[in-house]
């Protein structure tokens, strides 16, 4: 074997490994089918060893494979904890700042405070990714997380900034044409706007389904704004954050779900990068920024 080796390959082989198939490593590298296909062979022929089965169902590791892995993840493991050392010591109010958020945030209420800290620190780019699954900090997918969540990650440090109400909303025409129900028990007869499996865990999502039967729901999406815009063109009732819905005329509030189906907006980052100037401003901003929010939603 030789005795040079090249980190792209490895990186090549922990992403087939994980993925399990060369075409969904090569769209997670932005690079060719090819391209990976040729890496993993030419790792394979240096270490003179087979690392893949090649099923029809995929790529799966051979024990060989199995072992070299846990050593690569290791490896990646270290690399990003010395990009996250080497980022915490930063100091410049400039450059890019990666904020993963979810989809109603991300569009309806991050936007506004994202104008104002531009205009404060014009220097620093900011990189939104809107996501719905939880970004991974500790890989350096995003340099700080805004998430909906109702307990605090044990590996990430932040503060909660502000409480988000969920209501069920409908177009201004389909109550004018089907009514509004007032309670639950006036469910009955009305149509409903649900997420598909992708956000089944939901405890909105929960609480309607107990509610409804199954034939009451006539459409489905995998983020709650496909539910908002489906809500705007009178398809029947959806449940939205109320910085979502309060803001649209088209939209009214038909009522307010249990407060177990609320959630807290969150601005977290890694331990590694709290001291990252860009980082610490942007955080310090929005909690500066949203002081008022949370007082509004939580007084009596």
């Amino acid at each position: 074997m030789q005795n040079t080796m090249d980190w792209n390959d490895y990186h090549y082989f922990l992403k087939v490994a994980v993925l399990g198939s060369l075409n969904a490593a090569a769209e997670a590298l932005s690079v060719n089918h090819s391209t990976v296909f040729r890496r993993i062979n030419a790792l394979e022929a240096r270490m003179d060893v087979r690392l893949f089965e090649r099923l029809k169902t995929g790529y799966v590791l051979t024990e060989a494979g199995e072992e070299i892995l846990q050593r690569v993840q290791a490896v990646e493991e270290e690399m990003h904890a010395i990009q996250r050392t080497l980022l915490g010591k930063d100091i410049r109010l400039s450059g890019t700042l990666k904020i993963s958020t979810t989809d109603t945030l991300g569009y309806h209420w991050l936007p506004p405070y994202i104008r104002r800290f531009k205009a404060r620190y014009n220097d620093i780019r900011i990189d939104v990714d809107i996501k719905t699954r939880y970004t991974n900090l500790t890989k350096r997918e995003a340099d700080i997380v805004i998430p909906a969540v109702n307990t605090q990650p044990e590996t990430m440090v932040g503060w909660k900034l502000a409480p988000i109400l969920i209501r069920l909303y409908a177009a201004v025409d389909y109550i004018a044409q089907n009514g509004r129900p007032r309670t639950p028990e006036e469910f009955a007869g009305h149509h409903f706007l649900l997420p598909n499996e992708a956000l089944a865990g939901l405890p909105a999502d929960r609480w309607l389904r107990r509610l409804i039967p199954e034939s009451a729901i006539v459409a489905t999406s995998d983020k709650l704004t496909g539910l908002y815009h489906l809500a705007r063109q009178g398809l029947g009732l959806t449940f939205l954050p109320h910085y979502v819905g309060d803001t649209d005329e088209r939209l009214v509030a038909v009522m307010d779900l249990p407060e177990n189906c609320y959630h807290d907006i969150w601005i977290l980052t890694h331990p590694d990068l709290r001291h990252t100037a860009r980082v610490k401003a942007f955080m310090q901003f929005m909690f500066e920024a949203t002081r008022g929010e949370r007082g509004a939603l939580t007084d009596p």
